[in-house]
Parts: structure tokens; C-alpha cells; sequence
């Protein structure tokens, strides 16, 4: 197993963590290691059972990132054909805070994010597919979303303008063709990012994270506080990563 580099800086309320306590088998606690069997703790299933398993240090980890989690902030990958830009854009999503995205497939077998560029990070998002762009636009607005698409044309807004007052999605088109005219049709407006060299754009992954960044600073601003769930949210949030965290950290156990 190859070392992993320390993690950066969280967004959060700072909490002291020791980088070698994040991964692998090093995130459970020393008596799940010797143990060949986990009888005597809680129930295996149960959520205080995978929390059981993690070192304080792990459980610190995964509850900052559960209380910077953003529901208000997400990204719409539209037809992409590169799978790479989609893996790179829902690490980037997620490493941003952002809880869930929403995948408009090129074709069949498409767009699906590749684990060596994502490094993990779909298994710790929400994803949802959907047959159009279209179809994905009208489930956002219907949710209180405004959606911006990154578009060259001569009405679109800096990135830096878009609104961070309310719900908002960023959608970003296919690598080659951008939105279809049905999609920006349904969109509440569009957005570009300037450039100061001689390409005309950026690559569509680089450009999500320009835009997600600062768009997720901005609405933390608006917000007052790093995350936007709800305590019952947080919760269910947090049982759900305990779980992963113990079933893929006794994964790696069982490898060595």
C-alpha cells in the first residue's frame, strides 16, 4: 500500500489529526486490528457499530466534514464524453463540500467516473443520473434551485456574479458542443470565465473547480456557517460515512 500524503487543510472548524489515523487500517482502533472478529461491541449492522470501529481521531474527521457538507451548491455534468472530466469534477465536488451531483450521460457507459482519478470521492457524494439536461434543469428549479450554465455567448456573467443567495446548481455542457440550445433555454441564465491567455476556455474540469470554489466560499458567506444540513441530515449523513469508513478501512486490513 502506497503512502498517502497528508491531508490539506479543512475547511471547518479546525480539529488536530494525526495524518497516519485518516486511512486504510490505520483508521480503526486497536482492538478491531488484533481482534479476528468484532463480538462484544454493538450489534454488526448497526450504525454504532461502525462507529465503534474508528479511532476518535477518524470519527473527528468524518464529523467536520459532515458539518461542512453544502446541499445549496451543485454541479450538473451534461453530456460529457470525456469520462476523466466527469471523475475529476465529482472529486473536485466533493472535495469542495458539495454533497450531490447530477450526471447527464453522453451514451450508455459514459461519463462514469474513473476510482484512479477520483480517488474515492463518488462513494462520499450523492449521484443522480438523468436522461437529459433538461430533465435534470426541471427537478433543480422545481427544488427551489437556480441553475447557470458555463456559456460563451455575450449575456453571460462573470462567474464571479453568479447569485450565492439562494440554491444553485453551476451546469457545465458537453466538451465539445457546450449546453444544447434546449438546456439553456431552460436555465436561469449563464456564466464564462475569463481569460487572459490565447485559448479560448478552460478544460470543463478545471473550469467547474474555478467556479465551484469560489461558489461554495460564497455561499458559506451568505450562510454564516461552513455546512447546510439539518441535524436529522447530519445524522444520517454521518452513520452512512462511519459505515463506508469502517468497511473500507477492514478492507485494506484483510489485504495485509
Amino acid at each position: 500500500m502506497s503512502q498517502r500524503r497528508p491531508p490539506r487543510p479543512w475547511v471547518g472548524s479546525p480539529r488536530p489529526v494525526d495524518p497516519a489515523e485518516l486511512l486504510g487500517p490505520r483508521g480503526l482502533t486497536e482492538e478491531v486490528l488484533r481482534a479476528d472478529d468484532c463480538e462484544g461491541m454493538a450489534a454488526e449492522g448497526s450504525a454504532a457499530f461502525y462507529w465503534s470501529l474508528l479511532t476518535p481521531e477518524r470519527r473527528a474527521r468524518i464529523q467536520s466534514v459532515v458539518d461542512a457538507r453544502l446541499q445549496s451548491v451543485t454541479v450538473v455534468l451534461d453530456r460529457l464524453l470525456d469520462p476523466h472530466n466527469t471523475a475529476a469534477t465529482l472529486r473536485t465536488a466533493e472535495g469542495l463540500g458539495i454533497a450531490r451531483a447530477h450526471v447527464v450521460a453522453h451514451s450508455a457507459g459514459d461519463a462514469t467516473a474513473h476510482r484512479r482519478v477520483t480517488q474515492d470521492a463518488h462513494k462520499w457524494l450523492d449521484i443522480e443520473s438523468y436522461a437529459s439536461g433538461i430533465e435534470a434543469i426541471e427537478g433543480l428549479r422545481a427544488s427551489g434551485f437556480e441553475v447557470w450554465a458555463g456559456h460563451l455567448d455575450p449575456g453571460a456573467r462573470l462567474y464571479t456574479e453568479v447569485p450565492a443567495h439562494r440554491p444553485v446548481a453551476l451546469l457545465f455542457g458537453n466538451e465539445h458542443e457546450g449546453p444544447s440550445a434546449e438546456t439553456l433555454r431552460g436555465c436561469t441564465g449563464t456564466f464564462r470565465i475569463p481569460m487572459a491567455g490565447f485559448t479560448q476556455s478552460f478544460n470543463v474540469s478545471v473550469a467547474a473547480a474555478i467556479a465551484l470554489a469560489h461558489l461554495t466560499a460564497a455561499r458559506r458567506r451568505h450562510l454564516g456557517r461552513q455546512g447546510d444540513l439539518s441535524e436529522h441530515e447530519r445524522v444520517l449523513l454521518r452513520d452512512r460515512f462511519a459505515l463506508l469508513a469502517a468497511k473500507l478501512a477492514r478492507r485494506v486490513k484483510s489485504r495485509r
